[in-house]
Parts: structure tokens; C-alpha cells; sequence
């Protein structure tokens, strides 16, 4: 009963993000870059983000923040002009989406995917500092809450280094504690961050610079 009245009571997170050798050269330019889908949603986008800047992307829902971000992952093919990453970046992206590609998986069984030379005992105890309980490692990732998968979004990234983070609105299902704790660790990263944020009071202190995306809504 006591074991279960733990693994029920909520674990405050812990996150950390390693961070790869890094300079502060250029590490993205973009050039006239459309994106979007059947036609352009924004357009000629241009900005450049230089090693160790902290960049945040603002705008309404539907704007077009999240295709920006998955045409520079490489998810969706850009529609007009280009952008480049130096050599030296190695990105950490995560997506807003609570889409799995399978929903009867575990959190153990996706993160051990995600990063097969790690143990199952290893892959456990990153979980639980993420904030996901020993009895929720093992439900199909489907019963979690929205909460409860954002940090396991946020555990897979924490296993790998990166010197670029690619953010999409990764607060939009955290708890207040788990708000603080991903910030914390967001000032602690030495890396660059790309990120789309609504949260005025979360971004306030952390980015070097702030872009609000409706400069490049497409005009019809």
C-alpha cells in the first residue's frame, strides 16, 4: 500500500539537457523561406540564429508557427527559397503533437527505441526524473495524460545531446512545478533554442530574442 500510495503521489521532475560542443558561429540562416502546405502560410521568412541565442517565436494559434519548425526538422519540404544548419548542429526537436506511431506502446519500450544502448534500469530511472512514475512507465502511452507524455517528449530528449533545441509549445500541457523545472533547465542549457512559445511568463528572463511570426504572415 505504501509503494502504491508513492507511485501514485506526483513525481516532480528533473530535467536536464546535455549539450554538445557548440561555438558561437552561425548555426541557422534562412533566406526567403515560404512554408506551409498547399499553399504558403508564411513568407519571406529571413532571420539567422547564432550559437548559444535563445530565440522564441510568437503569433496566434494556426499562424503557421509549428510548419516553420517542421520545415526546418526536415518534416515537410519548404515551398520557396532555403535555409542551412552549420555542420557542428546537432538538433533535439520536440513536437507539440501527442501523436504516437503507436499507442499501445510504453513509455519504456519508446524510449528504449529511441536510444537502444540503454538499460532498461537506466531507462527507468530517467523516467522517474522526468516525472513519470514506475506504474506509468509500463501503460500503453495512450492512457497517459497530455502532461504525462509532454515529459516523456521531454525524457527522450534528455538521453541525447544536442546544441540546438528545437522547441514547439513545450509547456502546453505542464503542470506549474514541471513549467519551472523545464525552465530552469532551458537557462541552464549552454546550446542554442529555437521555440514556440505563448507564454509571456515563461520566455520573460530565458530568450535573447523574441520574433513575432505575423511579420511574415503570407498576404492573399
Amino acid at each position: 500500500d505504501k509503494m502504491e500510495a508513492l507511485d501514485q503521489k506526483e513525481i516532480i521532475p528533473h530535467f536536464h539537457f546535455p549539450v554538445l560542443p557548440l561555438t558561437n558561429t552561425e548555426h541557422l540562416l534562412v533566406k526567403q523561406l515560404a512554408v506551409g502546405y498547399h499553399y504558403p502560410v508564411l513568407s519571406d521568412i529571413e532571420f539567422n540564429i547564432m550559437g548559444g541565442q535563445k530565440v522564441v517565436i510568437t503569433g496566434f494559434n494556426g499562424i503557421g508557427k509549428s510548419t516553420l519548425l517542421k520545415t526546418l526538422i526536415g518534416k515537410i519540404p519548404s515551398m520557396q527559397g532555403s535555409f542551412i544548419f552549420s555542420d557542428q548542429v546537432r538538433i533535439g526537436y520536440f513536437e507539440q503533437d501527442l501523436a504516437w506511431e503507436d499507442a499501445e506502446q510504453t513509455p519504456i519500450q519508446i524510449v528504449a527505441n529511441a536510444n537502444p544502448d540503454i538499460v532498461i534500469k537506466e531507462i527507468r530511472k530517467h523516467l522517474a526524473k522526468c516525472g513519470i512514475s514506475s506504474k506509468l512507465a509500463t501503460q500503453p502511452i495512450g492512457t497517459l495524460s497530455g502532461g504525462e507524455q509532454a515529459k516523456l517528449r521531454l525524457c527522450k530528449l534528455i538521453n541525447r545531446g544536442s546544441n540546438l533545441l528545437v522547441l514547439d509549445e513545450p509547456t502546453n500541457h505542464l503542470d506549474v512545478e514541471a513549467k519551472e523545472e523545464l525552465k530552469r533547465a532551458l537557462l541552464a542549457y549552454k546550446g542554442s533554442i529555437l521555440m514556440v512559445c505563448h507564454e509571456p511568463e515563461f520566455y520573460e528572463g530565458l530568450a535573447t530574442k523574441v520574433w513575432d511570426c505575423s511579420r511574415w504572415t503570407t498576404r492573399l
